[in-house]
């Protein structure tokens, strides 16, 4: 859920019909899409909003993060909306990099593969945590930045600061 005076990130924003809805209650909401339909569209949203940034870039490129870090380090909510059904891999591999990045208190995602697969499966290991202190990333398994990405962070420290 997204509160008052949240910072939220949504990743595949397309025309932005569903961030209107939140997009009253944050402090800020940056949104991130590569389309420049999406940007045409936003363009609109920009004028009329001041709690919200369009940052135009590929979610799977480390670029991208870079311009989102530049306007905040902070995240309540992580909003990944990529794809409808098709590559739910990488739904969940974008997920994964942003959340391990940016850690928000709550993640949620809208993708039809993924939703499919979930309403599907039943688990059955005892083991799994089904309780977390947070909802938004993998934080009981350890979770730490992907060494290819940290590798690149290391090396971005010499010209940025992040």
């Amino acid at each position: 859920r997204v509160r008052r005076n949240d910072i939220v990130i949504e990743l595949g924003p397309h025309t932005g019909k569903s961030t209107l809805v939140y997009l009253p209650r944050t402090k800020l909401t940056i949104v991130v899409d590569k389309s420049n339909e999406s940007k045409e569209h936003f363009s609109n949203i920009l004028k009329n909003s001041e709690n919200i940034r369009f940052v135009l870039g590929d979610v799977r490129s480390f670029e991208t993060i870079i311009n989102v870090l530049k306007i905040s380090r902070e995240c309540d909510v992580l909003a990944v909306d990529m794809g409808g059904g098709r590559y739910p891999d990488t739904v969940f591999k974008v997920w994964a990099i942003w959340s391990g990045i940016f850690k928000p208190r709550d993640s949620i995602i809208r993708n039809r593969g993924l939703a499919e697969f979930i309403q599907r499966a039943k688990i059955e290991d005892n083991s799994i945590i089904r309780n977390f202190e947070d909802s938004g990333w993998l934080s009981e398994y350890g979770r730490g930045i992907p060494y290819k990405l940290r590798k690149q962070l290391e090396e971005f420290k010499f010209w940025v600061e992040i």
